[in-house]
């Protein structure tokens, strides 16, 4: 049986100053610092740690404090970047044996504490450690995954949007082969590709792209087909990883000027044609191209950031915003 993950719990970035990038958001689109208790609970000498809520994601900015670790590697070796992303599993153990079995192994893995956090007669007294897999060349991204350490699991968590953006769209992820990625997050997790008419439309020779539905978190898996862009330069550069984190905005040109007085550049931008997904009647007039921004080295992923184009995009996302 495929393993079961939850709902995407948070997106995991090293950066290298967590308070600068918190506050960026915070000016440019009013992002908020949220479960500020647990960001604090996980705070320490080894890393500084900020929560913060854009859309309906948590954003985990981990900024190292000492010179050893997976975090503060990945910082000295490629800069800024998405570490992992974290998810909960029923069974852990079998999570992690499946996991090795695609040959992503356990980086490491740690207790945490739960019973500091949230009282120790609400904890399970085999409250199992957190587990880091060494997923990235897999699926451009570590897992870290773990079971719930309370006795009773809370009810279903309904996140409010927070700040100027859409709930999530996509995290767009550059990869080696589409057609492994998928092969893998199908065999470990049951994951299925969606939004097949939107990848197909932006699959080109320039690149090839699938969707897949992870949780409750789309990834859009590109492979450059041309030795040209900045999705292929990541890949040779720093190998597979996430490229940007996509949300639509409703006036993008406010938006890009707000980032321009942040130091913040679009690193391209480009215009699709989405008359041909939802009939040129039904697409806004005067539609600016989307914007990618060039925000890696604050946020340690770029902001793809688009208008709506068109009043109803229920046929077009798998969640529709």
């Amino acid at each position: 049986m495929p393993v079961d993950v939850s709902p995407l719990i948070h997106i995991e970035m090293t950066v290298r100053d967590a308070e600068a990038a918190y506050q960026f958001l915070h000016d440019v689109f009013g992002a908020e610092k949220v479960e500020e208790e647990f960001a604090s609970f996980l705070d320490g000498p080894g890393a500084r740690v900020i929560h913060v809520g854009l859309g309906d994601v948590v954003l985990q900015f981990i900024e190292p404090r000492v010179e050893e670790g997976s975090w503060y590697e990945q910082l000295k070796r490629s800069g800024p970047g998405v570490h992992n992303l974290t998810f909960v599993v029923d069974d852990i153990r079998e999570a992690v044996k499946r996991l090795e079995a695609e040959g992503a192994p356990v980086l490491f893995s740690f207790p945490l504490d739960w019973a500091q956090l949230v009282g120790p007669d609400n904890v399970k007294p085999d409250a199992q450690p957190v587990h880091m897999v060494g997923s990235m060349e897999q699926v451009g991204f570590h897992l870290e995954l773990a079971e719930s350490p309370l006795k009773q699991p809370p009810p279903p968590a309904s996140r409010e949007v927070v700040g100027g953006v859409s709930p999530l769209l996509h995290v767009e992820i550059v990869v080696r082969d589409v057609d492994e990625t998928c092969r893998f997050l199908h065999a470990v997790f049951g994951a299925e590709r969606v939004e097949k008419e939107f990848a197909s439309f932006l699959d080109s020779a320039f690149m090839k792209i699938a969707h897949v539905l992870l949780g409750d978190v789309v990834l859009q898996l590109c492979q450059p087909l041309a030795q040209a862009g900045s999705w292929y330069e990541q890949l040779r550069d720093s190998g597979p990883g996430v490229h940007n984190i996509t949300f639509l905005v409703d006036d993008l040109q406010k938006v890009a000027e707000a980032m321009d007085r942040q130091g913040v550049a679009p690193l391209l931008t480009f215009p699709l044609d989405w008359g041909q997904l939802v009939g040129p009647e039904n697409v806004r007039p005067d539609l600016p191209n989307v914007h990618m921004m060039n925000s890696r080295e604050k946020l340690g992923f770029n902001l793809e950031l688009a208008e709506r184009p068109a009043d109803d995009l229920s046929a077009l996302l798998y969640k529709a915003v």
